[in-house]
């Protein structure tokens, strides 16, 4: 089937006759689906709608194997979670040290009131040696209720320094989770507007990608067609471009429908060329070609077509 449809994607052409290649129907209003970015560069299909399904706005289209991503995902909730318990363990402590800090900042006031009071007591009720011991006492106190206020300022401060460490650093892992979720997420594309799904083809071999088909970042997987503005894109060699020019008129038929007959005209060729390998060896460039009353006629995305170049 392959090398049927390689022989048949060829360009024919025959000396004073008629230039023939083939070409696919597309709309001109297509969502092209390339493969994502993986950390691999190559990403696994894991799951496609049939193809032909006819798809609105926000179905689900194809899904890239995230297993790597899965893992990833998981040790990043789990170091979330060993955060979480870490952090509110760290401001329980911080919870007790502040009150135990509010507790010997009170002591501390009621000491300093006693002391004063019996520091206030005149030498002469209380003898010399008394009144000397209890002015010291009123200093100590003095000082302990210093320390005690700086005590829970400091725990006061440690405690708003930790709660900003703690929000920054859940924010920053909750970015971090929120991010390889992203990721993960890109990996279910799901369709941007109406019209009938069309596998890609895989550009060394030439065959539909399927489920479980492998394919480099950036390579066509599928594309979503509708059925108004319908176009033919066929690819043509190198040694034959010099017949090709935009503008040029062409005549289109349709393998599915026989007695259908269309005038075409080249609106468009690629710059460059590519390596088509399943076709043979040389350089082949991207043409399209607009239809003339293809809306009338019932095309549909996907359809194969034979393009007739009359030579000069």
């Amino acid at each position: 089937m392959k090398t049927l449809l390689a022989i048949s994607l060829l360009i024919i052409s025959w000396p004073n006759q008629a230039a023939m290649f083939t070409g696919v129907v597309e709309s001109s209003q297509t969502q092209i689906i390339n493969m994502p970015q993986v950390r691999s560069w190559q990403g696994k299909i894991s799951e496609m709608v049939e193809e032909g399904t006819f798809v609105e706005p926000g179905d689900f289209l194809v899904r890239i194997d995230g297993s790597e991503l899965d893992s990833t995902i998981e040790s990043k909730v789990e170091q979330l979670d060993v955060f979480k318990a870490s952090a509110k363990r760290d401001m329980i402590q911080l919870d007790i040290d502040l009150n135990n800090a509010n507790l010997a900042f009170e002591r501390a006031k009621v000491d300093r009131q006693v002391a004063q009071l019996k520091a206030d007591v005149p030498v002469n009720f209380i003898g010399e040696l008394e009144y000397k011991e209890r002015q010291l006492t009123l200093k100590k106190s003095i000082k302990d209720l210093d320390d005690a206020e700086n005590e829970l300022a400091a725990t006061q401060q440690k405690k708003q320094e930790k709660m900003l460490e703690f929000e920054l650093g859940l924010e920053q892992k909750q970015n971090d989770l929120a991010h390889w979720q992203s990721e993960l997420e890109s990996l279910s594309i799901k369709a941007t507007q109406a019209g009938y799904v069309i596998y890609g083809s895989h550009p060394f071999t030439g065959s539909k990608f399927q489920v479980g088909d492998q394919a480099n970042s950036g390579m066509e997987i599928m594309r979503v067609s509708k059925k108004q503005n319908m176009r033919v894109k066929a690819w043509v060699n190198a040694i034959d471009l010099p017949k090709i020019t935009t503008g040029k008129t062409v005549d289109v038929s349709f393998d599915a429908l026989p007695d259908a007959r269309l005038i075409g005209e080249i609106s468009d060729i690629s710059s460059g060329g590519r390596d088509k390998k399943e076709w043979g060896d040389g350089l082949y460039y991207e043409i399209e070609i607009s239809l003339d009353g293809a809306d009338d006629i019932g095309l549909l995305p996907g359809m194969s077509a034979l393009i007739n170049l009359q030579e000069v």
